[in-house]
């Protein structure tokens, strides 16, 4: 084995990289290359191994999940981690999935430039979108000292009329001095509500009243306009591009999802042929649930967070959005939420939910239909029902007895097991068993 190096990602470097690629090419069958997702950094790389492979297909380039290289490189148990452990953990993760994970790790690498840019286009949405939660988080610091009475009209968001009001009359003073006419020609005040505004800015109770402190709240107020404008527009670009997709055309036919999330869900979900199963999915994005398991049950549930969190925002505003819009949705929350579950737990069932029946809809290219979702609800708790609470397998070499010195819930499994019950399977399940379903 070769000693590690380091390559500067300049044109020097590349070249050095397609001669070291070039003269291993000449002495193996084939080369397999390993790269690690740094968040766009490897996407250089990438491209000048690709280069080489267009004239030689012997080269396979891959790319891989950080975390999944982070693990293999624990269990490696090296006091220092270095690039050449870092690359020899790489190395070893790739020996080991390789024939597990060789597809998508290659498409992962394969993505065409129109994907790329919409990629980006959408970090740049969520990059302006987190200056604006911070702009928003100081500028209501500041009211709650310069016109706190102010903030009754911005319990769940900023108001437009709210923003172009402290643009100009910044805090209770400034308020209470402006004219109602004044006021009635910012946009969205009327002159009821210019009324109530200034009695409540003579009445204040703010503490801050500094010209500082005013060119701050309006200059805060000025930006924040300005990149809810910005985000509007790019948000509306990268909308118009999926708009016409089939993809859209689909998940749309879910009442409560709108454009926006719906293209937010494809971008996130990006190939979504790639994924072999729900639990998959599932597990891929961490919406899956995870836990404990002993010979007694299962202890300590929880949703296992693994994977992309902004997919898990994207799931989760799809899911808080169809419990207001949508009645069948409504309907299992409340379902839940009458089990006692709480609030969170509730939505995060749901956000597994919405990724199983978005993947169905789109593998399928079929539209949301209730029927079909009440059929493999109704076949999940059939094949629950059947299932033995203590796995056959694991008791393949004894069969179980009641004397064996065991827990009570044990106990209680193995009666059920052992008591004969007739089937509770509904026969009408049958007819779709074979078919492509949302799930």
């Amino acid at each position: 084995m070769e000693p590690d190096f380091q390559l500067d990602d300049q044109r020097d470097g590349h070249q050095l990289l397609k001669e070291k690629v070039t003269s291993l090419l000449s002495r193996s069958e084939d080369v397999f290359v390993g790269v690690e997702n740094t968040g766009g950094y490897e996407r250089n790389w990438i491209n000048a191994l690709h280069a080489i492979r267009k004239t030689n297909s012997k080269l396979h380039v891959f790319k891989f999940n950080p975390r999944a290289v982070k693990y293999q490189i624990q269990s490696l148990m090296k006091t220092v981690v270095d690039d050449g452990v870092s690359a020899y953990g790489i190395a070893i993760y790739m020996i080991n999935n390789h024939n597990l994970r060789e597809n998508d790790w290659e498409k992962s690498t394969n993505q065409s430039e129109y994907e790329r840019e919409m990629q980006l286009l959408y970090s740049m949405i969520q990059a302006l979108i987190k200056q604006r939660t911070a702009k928003l988080n100081q500028l209501e610091k500041l009211l709650y000292g310069a016109f706190p009475e102010i903030l009754k009209y911005v319990k769940d968001s900023v108001p437009a009329w709210v923003l172009r009001l402290i643009e100009k009359y910044p805090d209770a003073k400034a308020v209470a001095k402006a004219k109602i006419e004044g006021l009635t020609k910012i946009k969205g005040i009327s002159e009821k509500k210019a009324t109530v505004l200034k009695q409540l800015a003579v009445n204040s109770v703010a503490s801050l009243q500094g010209d500082i402190t005013r060119k701050i709240i309006s200059q805060y107020s000025q930006d924040i306009m300005y990149l809810n404008n910005e985000i509007d527009t790019y948000k509306a670009m990268l909308v118009s591009v999926y708009k016409d997709t089939p993809e859209l055309k689909v998940i749309n036919t879910v009442k409560g999802i709108a454009d926006w999330t719906a293209t937010s869900f494809l971008i996130e979900i990006g190939d979504y042929k790639r994924f072999g199963s729900t639990d998959q999915l599932a597990s891929f994005y961490g919406v899956n649930p995870s836990f404990k398991q002993s010979g007694d049950g299962l202890y300590k549930v929880k949703m296992s967070k693994q994977g992309s969190a902004k997919m898990r925002a994207v799931l989760y505003l799809i899911a808080h959005n169809l419990v207001i819009h949508n009645q069948y949705f409504r309907d299992i929350y409340a379902k839940h939420k009458a089990k006692g579950k709480k609030h969170n737990a509730v939505m995060g069932i749901l956000m597994h939910k919405v990724l199983r029946v978005l993947w169905g809809m789109l593998m399928t290219n079929t539209p949301f239909t209730e029927k079909i979702d009440l059929i493999n609800r109704q076949k999940s708790v059939d094949s629950q029902a059947n299932n033995h609470p203590i796995s056959e397998r694991a008791r393949r070499y004894q069969p179980l007895n009641l004397d064996a010195p065991i827990s009570r819930s044990n106990s209680k499994k193995r009666k059920a097991i052992l008591t004969p019950q007739s089937s509770t399977k509904d026969e009408s399940c049958e007819v779709l068993e074979n078919n492509p379903v949302q799930t």
